[in-house]
């Protein structure tokens, strides 16, 4: 093992071990809002909600719930003398005062939140845009979440006069590629440790909407998001139907894949079978660019599909059509952002009880009910470009 790593794996130990040690011991954390390091706060974004329906969903099953995301009146912060801690970028004022005013890091266990260790701590001498928060290695959180963070805060830290950006531990290879998008270079990125980071003056803004698993920003940061992503590439042209795997995945595989994807081979006989983790980021843009259908199980490379436009694009979801479905929850966000580029987008149902994180399978009679169905929607509609 290189002596990076050994490293880097003691110094989670020992935040992992002084946040159960200090908890057991009764030391709690102060939940904070307001404090003397808090210099300024500058909004940038007033209280408004979203209201999205699905309507190509709508038209398959004869009925679609209206989604409300809430976008609460959000702040940049201005931060002095602040630790960011951890792979979520933690910020305390004090050991034991968390600066708590993110929805999105809320109902954690107290034992599970790192706690500052100041004399290992990463000094960071520039003002910093604090761009982690939770779940920071998920692609989908990142682009869904957290780069409209970045994006509504642009104008702000021009006048205040330009920041660095502080990213994730252990991801910054990949994250670099988005930034870059953004007119970010490489200098102007800097890692956090995996335990504390001393910032003298750090930003920081909120998720931008108010939920736990309904998460989607403004439609104006998506629009700019798609805008610098896409336009500096070739103009798209639509190619072969493709199927996303996700049996290069940690968890969650399902088990019948390939008894699934040759099902929509039948209805889409020139789809091919894509792992998204084996392609570089402009790979990924260009092939949902491209794709006409879009087809696989609910995961992160769907987060892609707001790049796509005019395109079919269909999860396989665990379990029930049903609000309280997180999964069913969660590709809602990636429907919304996939309306914007004028996509037709479907989620289907596996209707099978599950476990959170295991194996499932899609029942295959099922899938292919489900697709002549919707085969015959799309020729109801007259759509005839998606035909087989």
């Amino acid at each position: 093992m290189a002596i990076t790593d050994i490293k880097t794996k003691l110094t989670k130990n020992l935040h992992d071990a002084k946040a159960t040690i200090w908890t057991k011991a009764g030391y709690h954390l102060k939940k904070i809002k307001e404090h003397p390091k808090i210099l300024d706060k500058i909004l940038i974004q007033d209280n408004s909600v979203t209201n999205y329906t699905n309507e190509f969903e709508k038209d398959y099953y004869g009925s679609c719930k209206q989604i409300v995301f809430f976008h609460p009146e959000t702040c940049l912060y201005v931060l002095k003398d602040v630790w960011v801690v951890g792979s979520e970028g933690r910020l305390f004022f004090e050991s034991d005062q968390v600066f708590s005013v993110c929805s999105s890091l809320e109902s954690i266990e107290e034992r599970k939140i790192r706690r500052p260790i100041k004399s290992l701590a990463k000094v960071i001498e520039e003002p910093v845009f604090i761009l982690s928060s939770r779940a920071p290695g998920n692609r989908g959180h990142f682009l869904i979440e957290h780069l409209p963070r970045l994006v509504a805060s642009m104008d702000a830290i021009k006048r205040l006069g330009g920041c660095k950006i502080l990213v994730t531990p252990m991801h910054r290879k990949w994250q670099t590629g988005y930034l870059q998008k953004l007119g970010v270079s490489d200098s102007e990125i800097i890692e956090a440790s995996i335990g504390s980071t001393f910032c003298k003056r750090a930003f920081y803004v909120p998720t931008l909407c108010k939920g736990g698993i309904a998460t989607v920003s403004r439609e104006k940061y998506y629009q700019f998001l798609r805008k610098c992503f896409i336009n500096s590439m070739e103009s798209p042209r639509k190619s072969l139907p493709i199927f996303l795997s996700r049996k290069d995945a940690p968890d969650r595989k399902l088990g019948n894949e390939d008894a699934i994807f040759s099902i929509a081979r039948r209805f889409f006989p020139k789809m091919k079978r894509i792992v998204m983790s084996t392609l570089a980021l402009n790979e990924q843009i260009r092939l949902f660019q491209e794709a006409p259908v879009i087809i696989g199980p609910h995961s992160q490379p769907f987060r892609d599909i707001l790049f796509s436009s005019n395109s079919l694009v269909v999860q396989l979801i665990q379990g029930s059509r049903d609000t309280s479905n997180e999964y069913y929850q969660w590709a809602q966000n990636y429907n919304y952002v996939g309306g914007i580029g004028k996509n037709l987008c479907l989620p289907l149902f596996s209707e099978i009880e599950f476990n959170t994180n295991s194996d499932w399978i899609y029942p295959e009679d099922k899938f292919e009910k489900d697709m002549s169905q919707l085969i015959s929607l799309l020729k109801e509609q007259k759509t005839v470009s998606y035909e087989a």
